[in-house]
């Protein structure tokens, strides 16, 4: 995983409409051409401290299972007919929710938890998986949204500095 491109950068919001919209903005970002965005996940906290997590991209189990079932029931009637369906649909179910708990091609689950654990009630995070991002385009971005605050990222340093920079000086 050494050669990943994928970076890591974790934004904090006082509500989760203001997250939201930050999402929005990254996904401009993307069709313009000055990002491109793996996955984004949202953790959030309410005033009585129950925390919530909204994934983007990765797939549940009941969704990948369900998608399985899917082709496995046309294949498998394709090929076998009736006894085919049945056999293809439900191999290729269990196979579907196995991959999906199994491959995480998101956020790492760890930092999923570890978000839901340490943001305050009534915040919400915006975790970025993004790549091939101009830093610049981030940075203006940002500056749109007072508040916001640079939780974490594995961004080179200087670009990190200069992020965080651009949402103090707002």
């Amino acid at each position: 995983m050494a050669n990943d491109p994928r970076q890591l950068v974790v934004l904090g919001f006082d509500s989760v409409i203001r997250a939201e919209e930050a999402f929005l903005a990254m996904n401009r970002l993307v069709q313009e051409g000055k990002i491109l965005l793996h996955d984004a996940v949202f953790v959030s906290r309410d005033g009585e401290g129950r925390a919530s997590v909204r994934e983007t991209t990765d797939p549940t189990p009941g969704a990948a299972a369900l998608d399985g079932t899917f082709w496995g029931l046309l294949f498998g009637t394709i090929v076998a007919g009736p006894v085919g369906a049945l056999v293809g649909g439900a191999l290729s179910a269990g196979t579907g929710a196995l991959m999906a708990k199994l491959i995480d091609t998101g956020v790492p689950d760890a930092k999923i938890d570890a978000l839901r654990q340490h943001i305050d009630p009534g915040t919400t995070a915006l975790a970025l998986l993004v790549s091939h991002l101009q830093p610049e385009a981030l940075r203006d971005e940002l500056k749109r949204f007072a508040g916001v605050k640079v939780l974490e990222t594995d961004l080179p340093e200087a670009t990190a500095a200069m992020l965080r920079e651009a949402v103090r000086a707002e």
